[in-house]
C-alpha cells in the first residue's frame, strides 16, 4: 500500500526547517547555501503538495530536507531531529 505524507506532518516539517533555518539574526546569519537549501526544500514542499501521488516528488522533497540536515550551524540536537523526520518520509 502506497504511504503519503499527511497535511499535519508537511506542515510540521516546513514549519520547523522555515523556523529554525530561516530565521537567523544578525548574530548568526542563514549561511546562503543553506537559504538556497530552504528555497529549493520549499520548492520541493510545493511540488509535492500539488501532486502528493508521485513518487519522484516525494523523494525530491525528501533530498532536500536531507540537504538541509547538512546546513552549518544547526545543532546536533536539530540535526537529529531533522533526520529522524527525513526517515519517517516513506515514499514507496
Amino acid at each position: 500500500m502506497k504511504k503519503n505524507l499527511s497535511f499535519p506532518v508537511l506542515s510540521a516539517i516546513c514549519f520547523i526547517a522555515v523556523l529554525a533555518l530561516g530565521c537567523g539574526g544578525d548574530d548568526n546569519p542563514t549561511p546562503a547555501s543553506c537559504e538556497d537549501g530552504i528555497n529549493d526544500y520549499e520548492a520541493a514542499l510545493n511540488a509535492y503538495i500539488a501532486d502528493i501521488t508521485s513518487v519522484s516528488k516525494c523523494n525530491a522533497l525528501k533530498a532536500s530536507l536531507n540537504d538541509l540536515v547538512d546546513c552549518p550551524g544547526i545543532t546536533a540536537e536539530k540535526k537529529k531531529e531533522y533526520q529522524d523526520e527525513v526517515d519517517a518520509i516513506d515514499c514507496d
